[in-house]
Parts: C-alpha cells; structure tokens; sequence
C-alpha cells in the first residue's frame, strides 16, 4: 500500500463502535477544517450519506454501514474491457474543499489488486494512488484541495476477467471550509435608529457551508442570556443547523450610553464570524428625563396673555418635546426641550407638563418624565378710594335685574333605605336676581389738533366713583372719625360684597399697624366704617382680592 505524506498533521484517536478510525488534524487548518465520516458512528441505523456509486457493467457495489462498509467486487463471471471502473465517490459543495482522506487500521481490505489486471485506487480531482493487497490495513492522504475523492476498481489490462475486490469499513474525509459562516439580522435591537430604552428582542440567523451550530451574542461586553445550538451530525457536509437567535434584551441590564453590541455564529469547522463585521454600536438610555416650570403665579388681567417656561432635561438622548396642558384642555405637544405655554382668562389656572426623550422601547414608546405643575391667578386689576368723613362722588348707577344662570351637574350625597348614596344632579338652570351698576358717563369738550388745526370735540368719559380727598381729620378729644371708601375695578366695575379692612397705627413714622374694623362694600362698591376715638393715628383700607379679583395696595389717609 502507497502512503501519502502526513508531515505536516498529526494524528487524533477516536474510538467509534466497530472500528478504530484515526482522523486527520492538521495544525494550519484545525481551525477551519471539519472531518465527515463515510457512515454513522453507530452501527444501529447506520447510513452512507455522502459517498456515491459510480456503476459500471461487471463491477459490483455493496454498502453495509456498521458491518462491511462500502466496497465494489468482481468476480471470473465478469468480463471488464480495459479502462472500466466501478466504485464511490463523494463530491463537497460550494463553499469546502477536500483535503484530505484516512482510513484507519484495520478498516481496509484489497484483494486481486496484483496480477488480475484490476487495480485498486483512490484518487481526487488532479490524481489518484493505487492500494496493493492488504487484508485489515489502512490508507491515508493529506494535503489535498479537491472537490472530490472516490476510491474504486478499474480495469488496466485489454480485458479483466478475475476476481477483485475493495473494502472500505470506515472513511473520515479532512474538508477545508473556504467560505466562513455569515449572519442576517433583518429586524429587532440590530435595525433600531438612534436612541432604545427597555426591551428589545435580538433576532438573528445565519448559515455556513459546514453548518452553524451555536448562535450567541453580547451587549456592552456582557453575555445576553440564552443562544441558539445545534448538534453536530458528522455523517454530512452540512453539519450543524442552529434555528434562529430570539432573545429579549433587557437594556437597563447593560449600562447607558454608547455600547457594542456583537452578534456571533460558530460552525461546524470551528470558524465563527468575524467580530468587526458583525458589531454595531446601540445608543441605551433608560433615564426618566426632568421637566421645571417657571413664570408669574399672579398677574393682571390687563397685561394680556401670560406664558408659563417649560424646560426638560437630564436625558442623554435629549428631549424629542414636551406635552403641555392647561386646566382641562387638551395637551398640546411642544417639540424640542423647551415651550412657552400661554395662560389666558381670569381665574385660577394650572399648567402641567411632561417631557419624552428620544429613547424609545420596540413598541416606539419614549421615555417619560412625571408630570409638573404650575399655578397662576389672573384677576382683574382693582382701583380704590378712601376719605374721611365724605361722601362718594360719581356714584355707579345701579338696578335689580333678573338673570339666567346655569348650574352644573354634580355629585351630592342622599339617604335611601337609611343608607348614604351618590347621586348625580344633572345640570339646569335657574333664575336669580342680582344689582348690576355701571359707571357714570359725561360728554365733555376736548381741544385735539386735526391737521395741523386745533379743534374742539366732544368725547364720552367714563367717571369712576371718587371721594372728595380729606386726608386729615381734625376730630375733638374723644369724638369718633368716619371714614368711606369705594371699590372697584379699574374698568369701572363695582365690587360689591366685598370686605375692606381697615387698619389704623399711631402716627410716629414707625408705621406698626393693627386691624381697627372691617367693612362690606355695597351693591355699588361704596363702604363705610367708624373708626373709635384714639390718639392721632394713620389709617389704611386694605383689599385682599378674591379668585378673579386682584388685591388692592393699601388706601391710605392720615
């Protein structure tokens, strides 16, 4: 028997049911090679996957995985012309290359090979070496790049009529991969754009020409838990068949910012993809971005539209907008970190705010701030008077009038069978009676300059209530001081209703005042109140407002 030179390999033993095959393991190539045996490694069920038989008229096939193996025969019946042969061969697909052949110790038989005119051979894509008479040999080859290899009976005489026969128990064929496995990651966590937060699901697959067998992958450095594997079938070319990677990748469980993320396959030839190529950076944010408000909490009715400052920050995605409410309309969206909110309408309002930052789960949700609020009054602005002792000039003309109010639905408590239940008051309407003043108007003549001519016309004017002003009063010992007032806004609007407080202290510039009386405004904003005889003192009427109504800075009289 011919022997190939094995210089450069080394020889690995593995014991398989039936035989004892020394399999090829070449240093150079141990990474990239896979070793595909002729039958299984187990005589129950045994099959020959990959060699097949090349049939000729007078050379015989047999296959028996486990028992005989494979093998071709003759016999003195047979008369084979010269050049004839018969026997098997396996051919690699794309992507492998055969380099090599072992047959171990005691798993070859050669009989008739001399002196028959058959010979027995293996031979490959660019030669081949004949095998003389051996009874439980063995035959190896290395250094191979083929795309085929087949052993067989061929006849080298003008005609052969002898008995002959090749027997082949087991067979290991070195295959070089020389395409690497590659990977396809069409969707989930590898497809994201820009900024993710919470889960995403990791999906993946991929294949290779000797099979994939595992599948993994990691973030930041760290292992996603779980993968996709494959037992690896050594009886073919294609090995290995890992199904898909899936897995769910909690992203707070791998830091923020920045981070790699690889995905990777291993084959059945120990070759797993490469790491630059199938790494891509993912930009993790799971903070809860921050949102403040600042702006006027009070403000006049008359200084127009009033706008509340939202400003959001603290995520390292940074802020796709805000979403902005006020009392109960709807939220309106504000792109960007900041947004100036309009506040318009006497009375009490509430602005509320909440700010998304450019992280999103798989789902497309953002990450959310909490909501933040702000309050501000917006009341109507107030004028006021105060005098000693007068009266009230330009008084608001006044009348009873009836008015359709609406009263709104709303929930009351009742007794039914003794016991306490909710029920709705649906809403209706009803008819009161209420003063409505509003202020005097005079015509009065005003000289205006019209072209470059002065001229008089006539203007209407309002006149709001005033007093006849006596900031002092000279009372006797021990007599008391009446003091009057009137309050309204500064559209001329009576406040009726109203409390005034009065506030008195002694007139030696320290300015320490103390409540002396209150009073209540009348229909048409007029009051009164008596101050109890004293020591010579300063005298303040103080308004505090109401939900719609501004406070009044102190009238003051002395």
């Amino acid at each position: 028997m011919r022997a190939g030179k094995l210089s450069t390999c080394r020889s690995v033993m593995i014991g398989l049911v039936g035989a004892l095959v020394v399999l090829l393991a070449c240093a150079a190539a141990a990474s990239a090679d896979e070793i595909v045996y002729s039958c299984g490694l187990s005589d129950a069920g045994a099959q020959n996957k990959i060699f097949r038989y090349v049939s000729v008229y007078g050379i015989n096939p047999y296959s028996a995985c486990g028992a005989t193996g494979l093998g071709v025969s003759t016999s003195t019946a047979n008369l084979v012309p010269l050049g004839q042969a018969g026997g098997w061969v396996t051919t690699a697909p794309a992507g492998l290359a055969i380099a090599g052949v072992n047959v171990p110790a005691g798993a070859l038989d050669v009989q008739g090979a001399v002196g028959t005119g058959y010979v027995a051979e293996f031979y490959w894509d660019t030669g081949s070496t004949r095998v003389s008479n051996v009874i439980n040999g063995q035959f190896a080859w290395g250094g191979l790049s083929s795309s085929s290899l087949g052993f067989q009976i061929r006849c080298a005489a003008t005609t052969c009529n002898a008995v002959s026969n090749i027997q082949v128990n087991d067979i290991a064929v070195q295959v070089h991969e020389t395409q690497g496995p590659w990977l396809t990651a069409p969707d989930g966590l590898w497809q994201a754009p820009g900024w993710v937060r919470q889960d995403w699901t990791l999906h993946f697959y991929g294949d290779s020409p000797s099979g994939l067998c595992s599948l993994s992958a990691s973030v930041n450095g760290q292992p996603v838990p779980g993968g996709s594997g494959s037992t690896q079938d050594p009886t073919g070319w294609h090995q290995c068949a890992a199904g898909p990677y899936s897995q769910t990748v909690h992203t707070p469980d791998f830091g923020q910012g920045p981070v790699a993320l690889t995905i990777r396959g291993t084959d059945a030839a120990g070759v797993s993809t490469p790491d630059p190529a199938y790494t891509k950076t993912v930009y993790i944010d799971n903070s809860q971005p921050t949102v403040s408000l600042s702006g006027p909490t009070d403000a006049p009715s008359t200084a127009g539209v009033q706008y509340i400052t939202a400003t959001a920050g603290g995520s390292p995605s940074g802020i796709a907008g805000l979403e902005c409410a006020v009392d109960t309309a709807p939220a309106q969206w504000y792109p960007g970190a900041s947004a100036q909110v309009p506040v318009s309408g006497i009375g009490q309002h509430t602005v509320k705010c909440a700010a998304a930052d450019n992280a999103v789960d798989q789902a497309g949700n953002h990450g959310w701030s909490s909501w933040t609020t702000w309050n501000l009054s917006i009341r109507q602005p107030t004028t006021a008077a105060l005098s000693f002792g007068s009266r009230i000039l330009d008084t608001l003309q006044c009348r009873r009038v009836n008015e359709r109010v609406k009263i709104p639905a709303k929930w009351v408590t009742a007794r039914r069978h003794g016991k306490p239940v909710n029920v709705k008051r649906p809403a209706h309407t009803k008819v009161v009676k209420v003063v409505r003043c509003h202020p005097r108007v005079v015509h009065v003549r005003v000289r205006v300059k019209v072209n470059g001519r002065w001229e008089w016309r006539s203007e209407r004017e309002i006149r709001l209530p005033r007093t006849i002003q006596r900031s002092t009063w000279r009372a006797r010992y021990g007599a008391t001081a009446k003091v009057v007032g009137w309050l309204g806004t500064t559209a001329g609007v009576a406040l009726a209703g109203q409390t005034v407080r009065i506030l008195t202290a002694p007139n030696n510039e320290l300015n320490t005042f103390t409540p002396a009386t209150v009073a209540t405004t009348t229909a048409d904003g007029v009051w009164s109140a008596t101050l109890p005889a004293g020591p010579s003192r300063l005298v303040e009427a103080l308004y505090n407002g109401a939900n719609t109504i501004s406070r009044r800075a102190p009238a003051k009289s002395g």
